[in-house]
């Protein structure tokens, strides 16, 4: 599939990017992985569903349908399998 004016420049332009961040140190490439993530749309809707599972798990907890875990003990549990 051939690519067209826009879509090439913009392969082009991606490609310079990434070569360019390659010279930046880990750290800083982290970072920015980080905050592009962080910028896309799906990431939002992934927190927000991560947000609202949350509250639901608080919710259970706190009314007493589930009871909480140790960390300690749900780690213990899930190294054996």
């Amino acid at each position: 599939m051939a690519l067209n004016g826009a879509d090439w420049r913009m392969a082009v332009t991606a490609d310079v990017v990434f070569q360019e961040a390659l010279q930046l140190s880990e750290d800083t490439r982290i970072d920015l992985i980080e905050r592009l993530i962080i910028s896309t749309a799906s990431y939002r809707e992934i927190e927000h569903e991560q947000l609202s599972i949350a509250q639901t798990r608080l919710a259970e907890m706190k009314s007493g349908a589930v009871k909480g875990v140790l960390a300690e003990d749900a780690l213990i549990r899930a190294s054996r399998n």
